[in-house]
């Protein structure tokens, strides 16, 4: 049973792992690539962005950029595990029975 549980808590792992969220911020200026597990793959500064030249209005939208991919990929990671525990938990409490919201959205 352990076993079955674990095995499936790496598909669920690996399903976040493939999802490429990309934000971008400042009309372009910077945009961030993160994995529904919420590893960054990747940060591009547009060097050609009007922008550039200030640093302090590149650093407030990395950190905008960075912030909605984290949001994005916990609503991701929250669908995912929802889906999963629908599959696993006998019918009608995949959301928990309806208590899914006490733990936040």
């Amino acid at each position: 049973m352990f076993q079955q549980l674990e095995e499936q808590q790496k598909v669920v792992q690996e399903k976040l792992a493939a999802h490429i969220l990309e934000v971008t911020s400042g009309d372009g200026l910077v945009t961030v690539r993160m994995a529904g597990n919420k590893e960054v793959r990747s940060v591009t500064i547009n060097r050609d962005h009007s922008g550039y030249a200030d640093a302090d209005m590149v650093e407030d939208h990395l950190i905008l950029a960075l912030n909605e991919a984290i949001r994005q990929a916990t609503e991701l990671e929250k669908t995912i595990v929802q889906e999963w525990m629908s599959s696993v938990l006998p019918g009608g409490l995949g959301a928990l029975g309806g208590l899914g919201g006490l733990f936040g959205k």
